[in-house]
């Protein structure tokens, strides 16, 4: 019977809910002086989906945490509790990074102009041989 230690991925839980609690601490800050604290999401619709990113966000932190301990590679509580802290902060990052795609994503960006077309200049003196300062 294989017996799983629970310990390392209690503390990761406890490391992502802190990460956690701090990103919606962030995101509800008021704007102003005079602005109330306010939920992060803007409506009704918005608040499951929300809910659920942060819900898989510290499964991860416990799932992660949970292999790691088990495996030997955490030595103490404090390696675990550091593990689920970061853990949703290298999630969001990944997704962050990740290009939409799809209708809603928008066109797809111009490809950049050489620097010489941004500056002006004009097809002529493109085609010109490098060091050449004489027109033909």
């Amino acid at each position: 019977m294989v017996v799983i230690d629970l310990y390392p991925a209690l503390w990761g839980l406890l490391g992502s809910s802190v990460a956690e609690a701090l990103n919606l601490s962030a995101l509800m800050r008021p704007s102003g002086p005079r602005s109330r604290w306010r939920w992060p999401w803007r409506n009704r619709a918005d608040r499951p989906v929300m809910l659920v990113a942060i819900g898989l966000r510290l499964f991860a932190g416990f799932g992660l945490t949970a292999a790691l301990g088990n495996s030997g590679q955490l030595p103490n509580a404090t390696a675990a509790f550091a593990v689920g802290v970061t853990t949703p902060l290298v999630v969001a990052k990944f997704f962050q990074s990740i290009p939409l795609a799809g209708p809603g994503a928008g066109q797809p960006a111009d490809p950049p102009l050489p620097i010489a077309r941004q500056a002006g200049e004009d097809a002529e003196t493109l085609s010109r041989p490098r060091g050449s300062n004489a027109a033909s």
